[in-house]
């Protein structure tokens, strides 16, 4: 379990502010301008204490429309909403905004509090009632308590707190293991002690020591110390507020907006869910629109996949092209507002920081994108998908265990690459259907070559790669590997009749020459179909019926074999032997005896010195 953050929404000087002092002793209008202009303008933390020493977050976001980007920041963290709405009142436009903004980022638990009830009698109070009744029906607040609060009766406070008490409770929040991550709101500099960064942790836990980095700027840094609400802490978990000196960067290198965390994926283009809300008339492609996501807000355009526009309470995937650079795990959310005039217009929820071009009808990875948008194992899906398992981890935001994946079936491992199940069955697929081809093109031929496999079918493999993939129990079911070449496990050579034959003439010619060698142009001439016979003298050549001397000069093995035997023979009586020995041996002319003899010499077992054989010795 992780710690709880309640957040503190509703339009402007409607109360929130005071609601907060009154739960847990403190004013979170911190800014002189917040005094000043008595209205919220950043996000307040602070935090609520119970009775039995508990203790929950609390963020009190801005209700002024010119600081809704604010507001997204408080609410991309909170877990329970405490919307307040003024009795004298009712809900107002910034109340609507808040509460859409909320639902966004997926909000499901939350009570309603009606403040200033000492300003209205029991009518008025029971209309605002009433309406907020009627405004949130079908919504996640349509059977949230309704409270009354008042400044002139702090029992009305204690109340409220009883209550939250029992409704967090209630609220079962699971914290799985991911990497640290925190959006940094401040940055500033404090005497002696140097660069200050703060926020709400977001995930994972951070510790005195750790190493980190600021995204999307790459800057590497360590955490000298931790604070949260003035207490000095050596590791602190998500969802509590965070004030962590570092070193290895100047202040003035950082800004709100940046990212500190363990590992995570940046980019300028981002593919996401985008929610439009009802009230919107619709979302064209190409429009230009204000991103709030973390902290940051980034100005860019909407790339819709498929479609021309989304209509008001559609969802869609599409691609964010931004001006500048985001960091971001899949599933996290963010808001779309108008460029200008600026209004909230939807949500996004982020699936994936793509590599290639947009192609709004690459219909298999909008297909990749739709299914990372539900509750499926997203893990396999990125599976297929050209990544690192360092990326993988980043994109998900924590450790990928490989072992249960492996075992299932699931994903193979072709030394430091994953290949998903799908994508392995796709290139076997693949392989098979060229081997069909091939052996029907081919007949004598015992397959292909790895070298030519795999420059053709699977390039983006290294050597290494490719030979774990040809190893794995999945690909020897359908595929063999022999010495150097690959073809279908039942594939055989069997030659017909007129191969058959072929293969006997093609034997006469070379068991009549013997050590007389004659070209390979002689014997094809001879032949009245030539192109059998090129095609069977292939495949001689290759299963060995036939050794290959140079140019186009080959021998029956059997006698390349004799040959051998008997100038070993002379070896035994003899130190050197010249070119004459060797046709007295092998009774033939002086150009076969050299072409024998070089062959010797490329076996390595004769040394030519100055035209003097020599034998070598193993």
């Amino acid at each position: 379990m992780r710690d709880i953050i309640v957040g503190m929404a509703g339009h402007i000087d409607h109360g929130k502010t005071t609601v907060v002092k009154y739960l847990t002793g403190v004013d979170t209008d911190t800014l002189p301008e917040e005094k000043t202009r008595g209205m919220t303008i950043d996000l307040g933390f602070t935090q609520i204490k119970f009775e039995d020493n508990s203790r929950v977050g609390l963020i009190d976001v801005p209700g002024h429309e010119k600081f809704i980007k604010n507001m997204s920041a408080g609410a991309s963290g909170v877990d329970y909403l405490i919307l307040v709405v003024a009795c004298d009142d009712g809900i107002m436009p910034q109340t609507i905004e808040h509460f859409q903004i909320v639902k966004l980022f997926g909000v499901t638990r939350g009570m309603i509090l009606l403040t200033k009830r000492d300003l209205v009698d029991e009518k008025r109070y029971e209309e605002v009632k009433k309406e907020c009744q009627e405004y949130f029906k079908e919504s996640f607040l349509e059977k949230a308590p309704i409270l009354e609060v008042s400044s002139k009766e702090i029992e009305s406070y204690k109340r409220v707190k009883a209550l939250l008490y029992r409704e967090l409770k209630e609220l079962k929040i699971e914290d799985e293991k991911k990497y640290f991550r925190m959006d940094i709101d401040r940055v500033f500099t404090l005497k002696g002690f140097g660069c200050i960064v703060t926020g709400t942790v977001k995930n994972g836990e951070v510790k005195v020591g750790d190493n980190l980095t600021i995204y999307p700027k790459r800057r590497e840094v360590r955490v000298k110390s931790i604070e949260s609400h003035g207490e000095k802490k050596e590791s602190l978990g998500s969802g509590n507020r965070c004030a962590i000196n570092l070193s290895g960067v100047e202040s003035s290198e950082l800004e709100r907006g940046d990212i500190i965390a363990r590992n995570l994926l940046v980019g300028d283009r981002v593919d996401c869910k985008l929610s439009l809300l009802e009230s919107v008339p619709k979302i064209k492609n190409n429009q230009r629109i204000r991103l709030n996501i973390g902290t940051t807000e980034v100005i860019g355009r909407v790339k819709i996949y498929e479609k021309n526009y989304i209509l008001g309470g559609e969802e869609a995937v599409v691609q964010l092209q931004l001006e500048n650079t985001i960091g971001g795990i899949l599933g996290e959310r963010g808001i779309v507002r108008n460029y200008s005039p600026i209004t909230t217009i939807g949500g996004v929820e982020l699936l994936f920081f793509p590599k290639s071009d947009f192609n709004r009808r690459y219909l298999q990875h909008i297909d990749f994108l739709n299914t990372l948008s539900k509750n499926s194992d997203r893990v396999e899906e990125l599976f297929k998908k050209d990544m690192s398992l360092d990326e993988i981890s980043a994109l998900i935001g924590k450790n990928i265990e490989l072992e249960s994946y492996i075992s299932f079936g699931k994903i193979y491992l072709l030394d430091k690459k994953i290949i998903q199940h799908e994508i392995l069955d796709e290139k076997l697929k693949l392989i098979e259907n060229y081997l069909i081809e091939f052996h029907q093109k081919n007949s004598l031929k015992k397959g292909v070559t790895k070298s030519t496999l795999r420059s053709l079918l699977l390039k983006e493999l290294s050597q290494k790669e490719f030979n774990i993939l040809l190893d794995l129990d999945k690909v020897k079911e359908s595929i063999k590997v022999v010495d150097d070449y690959i073809s279908l496990k039942d594939f055989k050579i069997r030659l017909t009749r007129e191969e058959k034959d072929m293969k006997e003439e093609i034997f006469s010619y070379y068991k009549n020459q013997k050590f007389e060698i004659n070209s390979y142009s002689y014997y094809f001439n001879q032949s009245k179909n030539k192109y059998l016979f090129e095609k069977v003298h292939a495949y001689m050549v290759e299963e060995g019926f036939i050794q290959y001397l140079e140019d186009e000069y080959f021998i029956l093995s059997g006698f390349l074999k004799e040959s051998i035997k008997l100038i070993n023979e002379y070896f035994q009586k003899n130190i050197t032997l010249e070119i004459k020995d060797t046709r007295a041996l092998l009774n033939n002319s002086r150009d076969s005896a050299i072409l024998i003899l070089r062959k010797l010499d490329t076996l390595k077992i004769t040394k030519n010195i100055d035209g003097v054989r020599v034998l070598i010795k193993n």
